[in-house]
């Protein structure tokens, strides 16, 4: 595993933390993890709003694939790539954005939950920790079938075994009889996604955002028809590649 870090300001001052304590910290959650293709990108930026992290473990990279010249991780580009990439990688990004941090921050993530973090060392646990769940499923085989919401599970309870704590749980807990299909069927919500649910194999899309940048307004193929309680859609690329992409980031052809 090699570990980098970038910043455009004083971070460890701002943060009373350092790239020691950092990285003893990534190697005491990844204990136990066979780390030999990974490559972990920390960001410190002062201009930067929002904090978060990805994980780019289902194919290879090479060091020419590094920069991201369009999504949220274009800003990389400004600190270019690091040295001594090795030819091929699995990567995972970990990006804070100072202007807003502060301690004991709450946060609520895309898949709705709420995180109470007691300090930045807990933060950047989780964050870490999230990120190599995908990293350990995509690459190492774990974890099978498991997404967000069991990363985040993972990662509460890893943290916790190395004495760190983060306060989260899901807001919205729908039961069986009440899950989104039911729901759907039951005309008690709308349902956002209506007109893609007539797609058929095939049928065509355009992709309208890729936080990785490779396939933004390509247009690829319909793999076969959402599943009723689904807000994905499976496509091929044309490239060999399939994917379950969010709705969100597709459109039709027009």
């Amino acid at each position: 595993m090699r570990v980098y870090w970038f910043s455009d300001t004083d971070w460890e001052t701002r943060l009373e933390c350092s790239n020691d304590i950092l990285a003893g910290i990534i190697q005491r959650i990844a204990h136990e993890t066979n780390t030999n293709d990974l490559v972990i990108v920390n960001y410190f930026c002062n201009k930067i709003t929002w904090s978060g992290g990805v994980a780019s473990a289902r194919d290879f990279m090479t060091p020419d694939q590094f920069i991201s010249h369009r999504g949220r991780w274009k800003f990389a580009r400004t600190f270019g790539i690091p040295n001594a990439l090795p030819p091929s990688f699995k990567l995972i990004r970990l990006q804070f954005g100072l202007q807003s941090i502060r301690y004991p921050l709450t946060q609520i993530d895309r898949y709705g939950w709420k995180l109470t973090y007691p300090s930045f060392l807990d933060h950047y646990a989780f964050l870490c920790a999230h990120e190599l769940h995908h990293f350990r499923r995509y690459h190492l085989g774990l974890h099978r079938r498991e997404g967000e919401n069991s990363a985040n599970k993972w990662a509460l309870e890893r943290i916790r075994q190395l004495g760190l704590y983060v306060e989260g749980a899901k807001l919205v807990q729908l039961k069986k009889k009440k899950k989104f299909a039911s729901l759907i069927d039951s005309h008690l919500m709308f349902d956002p996604y209506k007109k893609y649910r007539s797609l058929k194999t095939g049928d065509r899309l355009l992709i309208k955002y890729d936080p990785r940048g490779y396939y933004k307004e390509k247009i690829v193929a319909v793999v076969r028809p959402m599943r009723k309680n689904s807000r994905r859609i499976v496509v091929d690329t044309g490239d060999g590649k399939q994917w379950r992409w969010p709705i969100e980031w597709v459109s039709f052809v027009r």
